[in-house]
């Protein structure tokens, strides 16, 4: 009998002033998804309008198909709300997923936290 390793999810929230970063690292796919998905609806309760909640996936090895449609869920939710959902990612496996769905055309992707969190980016929307 052979045994299957899940290799675990760590997702954790922080807050930055008013934006909210929600930090991923592990894989991401149909059997970790739930983790992500939970944090992320807490960051979007809990943002204010016009600051940012950023998705910080530096820390993610693997991102399947389960992880791609959260971003596409909680970009239209943050939008709705007029909050911005800004994506951090820097690892090919991510970036990859990402652009070859076409979802670089729609979430805004950025290098780093820092600059996804850079005060010039969001104090002009919340004035």
């Amino acid at each position: 009998m052979s045994k299957i390793f899940v290799q675990p999810l760590h997702v954790q929230r922080e807050v930055h002033g008013l934006a909210i970063v929600v930090r991923a690292a592990g894989e991401v796919d149909q059997q970790t998804i739930a983790v992500l998905r939970t944090e992320l609806q807490t960051a979007l309760a809990m943002a204010t309008p016009s600051f940012p909640v950023v998705v910080d996936l530096t820390g993610v090895r693997f991102f399947g198909s389960a992880g791609l449609n959260q971003l596409l869920v909680h970009h239209r939710r943050a939008a709705a709300e007029k909050i911005p959902l800004r994506i951090v990612a820097a690892h090919r496996a991510v970036l990859r997923a990402i652009e070859m769905t076409g979802l670089d055309q729609v979430l805004e992707l950025h290098a780093n936290v820092e600059q996804a969190l850079s005060l010039d980016r969001y104090a002009r929307t919340a004035s």
